[in-house]
């Protein structure tokens, strides 16, 4: 049997209202596997991040955040057919048509709108260590259970951190109120056991704009159950990059001999 699939032709509604409207029979038959965040992937081998939400009025299920940066990028339109193929796990494969039925030209280069930095700024095109496929960055045990929790300028940066393609291992941390109180954070097993050598006690953490240069050397100790927690050099770390509740940082792993990092951040109060 082969994937599910199913096609929706846009409507100019979905695009002035920023959503898209997924088929009922679908979500019935697929709805307890359905993540928070789904992945769409496209045949120029780009992959988007978008937000599966609730309609209040039916509780039926719709596209939310990452629709219309989506349909900007491929300069979807009213009349335009998308045909989805349902991989599983939240993955589907999506192919665009235009209103003559033919699929089209899909663009090259970057997404109209990349994801922006801690000041607004674009990531550096040109970074260090760079090679390979895209890889998805790697959250923590409590990523779904925050999303929960989360304020709409902070859906917006968890969204934004999302979108931001790299192609060296990295993982994700949604600051909390803990980690600038206390001051320390968890990094998730499944990042630390893979890509972190057992001899490793410290990283370097670089800032990802390099005009405003900075680097921290953070101290930190293996958990019995995998994972490191992060601890003498983190307080720093906040304190000079004046993080606050909800912000977003993605550490990207540059150097793994040295485990070296380098850090994106996505400040809830700018995507607000």
């Amino acid at each position: 049997m082969g994937s599910p699939s199913f096609f929706k032709i846009v409507l100019q509604s979905a695009i002035d209202e920023k959503k898209l409207l997924l088929p009922m029979k679908f979500v019935r038959q697929h709805e307890g596997e359905l993540d928070r965040f789904a992945t769409f992937s496209l045949p120029d081998g780009r992959t988007w991040k978008m937000e599966i939400v609730k309609r209040k009025s039916d509780r039926m299920k719709m596209l939310g955040r990452g629709w219309s940066e989506f349909t900007a990028h491929y300069s979807i339109s009213h009349a335009y057919l998308l045909v989805f193929k349902y991989k599983g796990s939240s993955n589907f494969h999506v192919r665009i048509y235009d209103p003559s039925s033919c699929e089209i030209e899909y663009p090259t280069g970057d997404p109209v709108r990349r994801p922006r930095n801690h000041h607004g700024s674009k990531p550096n095109e040109h970074e260090e260590g760079r090679s390979g496929d895209i890889i998805e960055p790697i959250v923590g045990r409590s990523f779904e259970k925050i999303c929960k929790k989360a304020t709409p300028s902070g859906e917006r940066a968890i969204l934004a951190a999302m979108n931001l393609k790299l192609k060296n291992p990295s993982f994700m941390l949604i600051v909390q109120h803990y980690n600038l109180s206390n001051p320390v954070a968890y990094v998730p097993g499944e990042f630390a056991n893979k890509y972190l050598s057992p001899n490793c006690s410290q990283m370097k953490v670089r800032d990802s704009n390099s005009s405003r240069g900075g680097e921290w050397v953070i101290r930190f100790s293996w958990r019995d159950r995998g994972g490191l927690n992060l601890g003498l050099g983190w307080g720093a770390f906040t304190d000079d990059k004046e993080l606050e509740t909800e912000d977003v940082c993605l550490f990207e792993l540059i150097k793994p001999a040295d485990c070296v990092m380098k850090v994106h951040i996505f400040r809830a109060s700018i995507l607000g």
